[in-house]
């Protein structure tokens, strides 16, 4: 070897040794070692590598698309919906297979079930449901009810009340950490009912604990993988009764001790919320055709700490990587969009063979 190739190579290295020890190089190169779990329009869920954004395997779901994917509470088991709602396939993490599946169809009746709530514990769920009945002339619609429907045995065990009696076309049901109880939200506050008796045992007014002056207080209980259990902290919106300003900011509430924590930050806007793992900074995105920005919250400091506009889509998602440091903005489409976390900036762009349908980031 020449001596001039020789002090090439030699500074090659040496630029490589720079670059490994460097502090860009120091930093996380990827999201986190999760596991990332993609609904796909071919009737599959794939299961990818958080790290390497890989496709490692496939979960071919029999009962059609996976519209929806829910994640048990010991993130062992993924649920599957079909996009008619009719029917539910169970997947074991673990084997990466399929278990079973259930529905409440039959020839002549058809049940769609658009609520679809787990215990904690995996015994049973709570199903809102809406029957469709074939007659010799017409398609008879039932009213919305409320089942509780046990998953070992496969099969509806009771029907529930709705609260003084007022159907709904839509319930957000929560449960406990245990599953001992369970949170039903109506219009004006949150009624606790005994998962075992089905009855209700307390009620939880939110407008009170938060403020009688405050205006109607708004909150979507939003459910995380890095919240502690019994804990939801999201974006909150309230409507000042003097001026009609409507006002936005972010409140954490403990369910069990009936206690809320909120603040203000602003002017109401479109914008979404999503925790950041250690619970200290969340992001959201501003999904305004046009005016498409990521927002980093400042948790510990109760502020907005940042906005960023960037080329959206249409219609998206975001979630924050298992480390913090990375977030992803998907759906619809085939791809996933990496962001830096601290910059909020483009790293780069991963491309599927199919386009998804739903998307579940879940810790190791």
């Amino acid at each position: 070897m020449s001596p001039l190739s020789s002090r090439t190579t030699g500074a090659a290295l040496a630029l490589v040794c720079a670059a490994l020890m460097s502090p860009l190089h120091a930093q996380a190169p990827n999201g986190g070692s999760g596991t990332i779990y993609y609904g796909t329009y071919d009737k599959k869920v794939l299961i990818i590598d958080e790290a390497s954004m890989a496709v490692k395997d496939s979960m071919p779901v029999s009962i059609g698309v996976p519209i929806g994917l829910t994640l048990s509470a010991d993130r062992k088991k993924v649920y599957a919906t079909d996009p008619a709602f009719e029917w539910i396939e169970t997947f074991d993490l673990t084997t990466r297979k399929a278990t079973g599946k259930f529905t409440l169809s039959d020839d002549v009746r058809r049940v769609r079930m658009t609520g679809f709530n787990v215990d904690p514990k995996d015994r049973f769920a709570i199903l809102l449901v809406k029957t469709s009945t074939k007659k010799s002339d017409r398609f008879e619609i039932g009213k919305p009810t409320l089942l509780k429907y046990d998953l070992a045995k496969k099969m509806v065990t009771d029907t529930i009340k709705w609260p003084e009696g007022q159907e709904r076309e839509f319930a957000q049901i929560i449960f406990s950490p245990n599953g001992d109880l369970m949170y039903f939200f109506t219009a004006e506050d949150i009624l606790v009912y005994d998962t075992q008796t089905l009855k209700q045992v307390d009620r939880f007014d939110l407008q009170r604990v938060v403020d009688d002056g405050l205006g109607q207080w708004n909150f979507g209980f939003p459910e995380s993988l890095y919240e502690e259990p019994g804990f939801f902290t999201g974006m909150f919106r309230s409507t000042d009764p003097v001026n009609r300003r409507t006002l936005m900011g972010v409140a954490r509430v403990n369910l069990d001790a009936r206690s809320v924590d909120f603040y203000s930050l602003g002017p109401s806007e479109p914008v979404g919320f999503a925790l950041a793992p250690g619970r200290q900074r969340a992001f959201g995105l501003r999904q305004q055709v046009g005016n498409y920005q990521i927002w980093a919250y400042d948790l510990a400091g109760r502020r907005l700490a940042q906005r960023v506009e960037f080329e959206g889509r249409p219609r998206m998602g975001l979630t924050v990587s298992t480390n913090g440091r990375q977030l992803y903005i998907h759906t619809a489409g085939p791809t996933i969009d990496i962001f830096d976390a601290e910059t909020l900036r483009l790293i780069r762009t991963v491309e599927f063979r199919a386009d998804m349908t739903d998307v579940i980031v879940v810790p190791q």
